[in-house]
């Protein structure tokens, strides 16, 4: 049967910003506003004739229609793949060892079933089969006009090439336009333009956006690292209900400096921020790579990034910083890049989408309502949950996760709380978050630890909890004695004199003697003893100067620390060793409740 009856390509187009018309009918998508591409293209880019090129791409592009169709025809015309893409496919071809591949083209994906990737014909056409071959009818028998199945079809254009429309054919009786969606936003390099998983359907972005019920706008650039002014004309013409961002692992093959780096991390992210304020922002830092290809520039300031991501995101609350280094296997890389260099292939896209899926999930509702839920969740688990309750009701850290499978909430420098109900669920998390670089902190059971352990890669040690009495009075003072909040002055005599000053993170003593976390005793003006806490909220840090104890300074700063929780209206509590028989006999007798080592877990 012929195809007759036809429609206007650029009618259908999602992802795209504009068209330009060109001869005959033909128009090319645009992804970007004419302001973006004059940025892209001036002095303050760092390769600004290449950016111009791959801003041409149609990667994120889509067609998408509704039609009771069989058989579709679509007028497209490829341009010329940029030469910077073009080194990138022959690397791909070095590290497979395959060569002659399609690495790009267009993807049918017909009712959530996807076709193979192809290219047009000789004749700059695409056909499209729409029936299921498995559920297609005998073989000789033909469907009538309007005898079709209804489908609803999404037509991927390449990713790494520039590409032209201009009309449909199909044999049905209607071929309607979807009408747009809100829109997933994602700024970013080759890895989110879609270098080189081999089909557009399958690059994370496009997943992503599937997986979130949005459309795409991907404005991923190869070579593009973080640069102020390149989202001029956008907030004009985009309206986001998510956005991604994707920068940094460029900087680490040319020279450059850390000041001028943070300077456009700090000032793009701020852009982005006042673009869209209200609109959460997931902030990836630099993902996983492997060195061997092309080695860093020794004059690279690559290894400072993921801190100037860190640092710069947090000045925005809408923004959460995911961890991209935990999006792929380290071990599995040689596999996951196709390039064996940079670029996820179609497996490495698969995972690296699926990881960052459930972090956009667990956090994509506000700080406050994912509290919320932790906290109820952890009081429903009485005693076992109190760490993670007490630290959650004095408002400390920030919880990522909060389902009943899986609780994870992370502290300043690094500290992590985790419990949940199934251990499947909290290896997932994470896996999917990241080991986290400091301590972490485990409420549950010795399977539920030793999970934890498994997917850190870390030593998992039992430890006791001690909680002072519900409704226990403040102990008794004792004998007046010198005892003052200590402030950041004495950071240098608190480090030199603390038994285990290898336990505090860069910054955590300066700012807790900034919250006022540390209480210290004065003989004749001098300190001599001192006691703080930690980052989850726990009583700790005590300690007092050889030649000053067995003379109640351990007593009398434990109970001044006890009696300004109670001030606060927090409960006291302290985890202990349970070889640390000093600290046991003294909480024991200062009235704590001791609880026993098998629900609480130091994995470090």
């Amino acid at each position: 049967m012929s195809l007759t009856t036809s429609a206007r390509a650029a009618d259908l187009l999602h992802g795209a910003l504009d068209t330009i018309a060109e001869r005959d009918g033909w128009v090319r998508p645009v992804r970007f506003a004419p302001e973006q591409l004059r940025a892209l293209g001036s002095v303050r880019a760092w390769h600004p004739g290449y950016y111009r090129q791959l801003a041409a791409c149609t990667a994120g592009v889509c067609l998408e229609f509704e039609t009771d169709a069989t058989r579709v025809g679509l007028e497209l015309r490829m341009g010329q793949t940029p030469r910077g893409t073009r080194s990138v496919i022959q690397d791909v071809e070095r590290h497979t060892g395959v060569s002659g591949a399609p690495h790009d083209g267009v993807t049918a994906v017909i009712d959530g079933r996807a076709l193979p990737t192809c290219l047009p014909d000789e004749d700059d056409l695409v056909e499209i089969y729409l029936e299921d071959p498995g559920a297609a009818p005998e073989r000789g028998l033909v469907r009538l006009p309007g005898m079709g199945e209804p489908h609803h079809v999404r037509v991927w254009l390449p990713c790494l090439s520039p590409c032209s429309v201009r009309g449909l054919t199909h044999d049905g009786t209607y071929l309607t336009a979807v009408p747009e969606r809100e829109q997933l936003l994602v700024l970013g390099d080759s890895i989110a333009q879609g270098y080189v998983c081999g089909d557009p359907a399958r690059c994370w972005t496009a997943l992503l956006a599937d997986h979130l019920g949005l459309d795409l706008v991907n404005q991923g650039v190869g070579g593009q690292v973080f640069q102020p002014g390149s989202l001029a004309g956008l907030p004009e013409r985009v309206r986001p209900a998510a956005i991604v961002v994707e920068y940094g692992e460029n900087y680490r093959f040319e020279p450059c400096g850390s000041s001028m780096v943070g300077r456009d991390v700090r000032t793009f992210l701020y852009e982005v921020s006042e673009a869209w304020p209200e609109v959460p922002t997931w902030v990836l830092t630099c993902p996983p790579h492997i060195e061997e290809a092309y080695p860093t520039h020794p004059r690279s300031c690559a290894a400072l990034v993921d801190d100037m991501i860190r640092g710069s995101a947090a000045e925005h609350p809408q923004m959460r910083v995911v961890d991209a280094r935990a999006l792929l296997d380290e071990a599995e890389l040689p596999a996951l890049l196709a390039d064996g260099c940079d670029h996820p292939g179609t497996e490495g896209n698969r995972m690296l989408f699926e990881r960052l899926s459930f972090v956009v999930d667990a956090t994509r509702d506000a700080p406050e309502a994912r509290r919320e839920r932790a906290l109820e969740l952890a009081e429903k688990a009485g005693q076992a949950g109190f760490p993670v309750a007490e630290c959650l009701r004095r408002g400390l850290g920030e919880v990522l996760v909060a389902e009943k499978g899986a609780l994870v909430a992370e502290l300043p420098f690094g500290t992590r709380l985790v419990m949940g109900s199934s251990r499947r669920e909290v290896r997932r998390a994470l896996t999917c978050l990241g080991p986290g670089p400091g301590v972490t902190l485990v409420c549950g059971g010795r399977t539920l630890a030793r999970e934890v352990g498994r997917a850190t890669g870390r030593h998992v040690s039992a430890c006791h909890v001690v909680v002072w009495p519900e409704g226990a009075p403040a102990p008794a003072a004792g004998a007046a004695r010198d005892i003052r909040v200590l402030t950041s002055a004495y950071a240098g005599a608190i480090r030199g004199s603390y038994s285990h000053a290898e336990y505090l993170a860069p910054g955590e003593l300066e700012a807790a003697l900034d919250a006022g976390a540390f209480l210290g005793g004065f003989e004749a003006g001098r300190l001599v003893a001192f006691v703080g806490e930690h980052a989850e909220g726990a009583m700790g840090a005590l300690e007092v100067a050889e030649d000053h104890r067995r003379q109640g300074w351990g007593t009398a700063l434990a109970a001044a620390k006890v009696a300004r929780h109670l001030a606060a209206g927090q409960t006291p509590w302290a985890e202990v060793w349970p070889d640390n028989e000093a600290s046991l006999a003294l909480e024991r007798a200062m009235g704590f409740e001791v609880r026993p080592a098998d629900e609480f877990w130091v994995v470090a």
